[in-house]
């Protein structure tokens, strides 16, 4: 079942004493009031033992009270936070505290909790007296929470009480970010005046457990043995802007994973493109890595490409069919569709939806679990070689002069190749891995020397003010160099679609092949079979003709190359 999504934007504030809320009436368009029954919260929240979503901002609870009993899931937005809310009865689930979290409420962050198990991290009792206010023509714009909060730390024993308002924007609110932060403004410059101040924590569940941000509880996995890596340290390293761009990439792949779960659209595509960029990159700069590490990242990868190619094909496959289906249609009555149409898109579908199935599977699966917990620890800590330290320009030019070199030999083999087809394919991927290989480092920011994930020890201001700056001066040396990758990137892109596009499309008229065979067979009218084939078929991509552009193409590259 999925979870009814709103967007929460508040601001907290501590309150000492007994006073009251102030009286909003009069402030920025606000024109009536009205003040709630006094409810009782209870709220359960849940973490891994390693606090993996205090660790990504994400909040987990179980509450009890109110209007909105449930399950809710908050994530970071671009204004507020995403709240996700289900019925504490979700999936058949008992209501009582200690009954296993619904799968449905799991599957969103199943890429951060994998499969660890969540126990309680807090519990929390608020005592709320609300008041509504609203606006001139009777839409509530926004809930200030007079809450009496009674929390214990259910892992640090400690028990805490504490009083706080709440302002949260409610669905009347202005419909721009600028006049939403200008009401938010206006309520807050009469609290304060009321005697607030602002929280000292951003949310609750960071209060009950005695830190002002959740990031705070994370603490970095130490590995001795990678410790310290000599490459990180120096932002002009090979190592600081490749590790910078696999730290990318994998929060990428990360964030992929709950969108592929719900078939949203083109997530499985996306998340497929994240696993090709991820082995692009560690198999152009494999030099800078320890090999074995990088070969079995790029093994598990790879398997995770081919779950979601299966379903990514098939998609493919049937939206191009729905539309060439679509196109001869109005073609004579001799061309009838709907046999084929059954067959063809229909088979395409659940040859989909096979698929997908396939991939949630594989994405519950500890296998993928553990490929999750290697590629965060080889982004963490990577593995490097001594060639990581060397300065980025170089090296990185170095790797991306030797890609080229596939491309051209690969290139090169075509000609006196037995099979052509096969060669060509390989020629496509060779263009592939160094498009996304140059694309990565064209993007990617040098790391910090630490890992992705800080430990809650942090450096003093003024060494974080100086190594910030130390970063910034690199990443601007760094610039023209970018420019550079990104010039090659472009280059190789319209290769990769080229050759790609022909390939899919050999494919494609193979499988229509057989579904002819099949009609056939079944006693189905063939007709419209041939003249999707003849639509298909284009003179422009004999293997000559492909071939010639990429040769063209590698004569490009390697100019570029020489100017890098």
């Amino acid at each position: 079942m999925t979870g009814q999504e709103q967007t929460e934007i508040e601001r907290k504030y501590d309150i000492e004493g007994l006073r009251p809320v102030p009286s909003l009436l009069g402030v920025d368009g606000i024109t009536a009031e009205t003040a709630e029954e006094p409810v009782i919260l209870s709220a359960v929240y849940y973490d891994t033992d390693d606090h993996a979503l205090a660790r990504n901002r994400i909040v987990l609870r179980r509450r009890e009270g109110g209007g909105d009993a449930g399950w809710h899931l908050k994530t970071p937005a671009d204004e507020g936070r995403t709240e996700v809310h289900w019925p504490l009865d979700i999936g058949g689930a008992d209501s009582a505290e200690g009954e296993p979290i619904p799968a449905d409420v799991l599957e969103p962050v199943r890429a951060i909790v994998r499969d660890r198990p969540l126990t309680p991290l807090a519990r929390i009792s608020t005592v709320r007296t609300a008041v509504r206010i609203s606006g001139a023509d009777g839409q509530a714009l926004a809930e200030i929470a007079d809450d009496l909060v009674s929390a214990s730390d259910a892992r640090g024993g400690t028990y805490r009480k504490w009083r706080e308002w709440e302002a949260e924007l409610l669905g009347g609110a202005p419909d721009t970010r600028k006049k939403r932060t200008r009401l938010l403004d206006a309520i807050e410059q009469e609290l304060l005046a009321a005697g607030a101040t602002p929280s000292t924590s951003v949310a609750k569940i960071a209060r009950a457990v005695g830190v002002r941000s959740l990031t705070e509880l994370s603490t970095a996995e130490m590995l001795p043995g990678l410790l310290p890596a000599a490459a990180l340290q120096h932002p002009d390293s090979a190592g600081a802007i490749v590790v910078g761009a696999l730290r990318e990439l994998t929060a990428t792949l990360i964030a992929n994973d709950p969108l592929a779960r719900a078939d949203a659209p083109d997530a499985v595509h996306q998340m497929r493109t994240s696993v090709r960029r991820l082995r692009s990159v560690l198999a152009v700069y494999a030099r800078l890595f320890e090999k074995s590490a990088v070969t079995d990242l790029r093994l598990e990868l790879g398997r995770l490409g081919v779950e979601l190619g299966r379903a990514r094909d098939a998609e493919v496959r049937g939206a191009r069919l729905a539309g060439e289906l679509a196109g001869v249609a109005g073609y004579p009555s001799g061309y009838p569709t709907d046999d084929a149409q059954t067959r063809l898109v229909g088979g395409a579908r659940r040859d989909y939806a096979e698929g997908l199935g396939a991939v949630r599977s594989y994405l519950l699966s500890p296998r993928y679990y553990r490929l999750l917990d290697s590629l965060e620890r080889f982004v963490a800590w990577p593995p490097l070689t001594s060639r990581a330290e060397r300065p980025a320009a170089a090296e990185i030019a170095r790797d991306l002069e030797r890609a080229v070199g596939v491309l051209a030999r690969r290139t090169s083999a075509v000609t006196d190749a037995d099979a052509p087809e096969p060669a060509l394919h390989e020629v496509r991927k060779a263009a592939r891995r160094l498009r996304y290989a140059a694309e990565a480092v064209a993007a990617a920011q040098p790391v910090a020397g630490g890992p992705a994930t800080e430990p809650a020890a942090r450096p003093a201001k003024k060494a974080a003010k100086k190594e910030a700056a130390k970063r910034a001066e690199a990443a601007a040396r760094f610039a023209k160099h970018r420019r550079g990758y990104a010039r090659l990137a472009k280059v190789a892109k319209p290769l990769v679609k080229r050759l790609g596009d022909r390939h899919d499309g050999l494919l494609y008229i193979e499988e229509l092949d057989r579904a002819a065979q099949a009609a056939h067979e079944g006693g189905e009218n063939t007709l419209v079979y041939g003249l999707l084939v003849a639509r298909a078929e284009r003179l422009d991509e004999t293997v000559p003709v492909v071939l010639c552009e990429a040769e063209r193409a590698v004569r490009a590259l390697k100019r570029l190359i020489r100017d890098l």
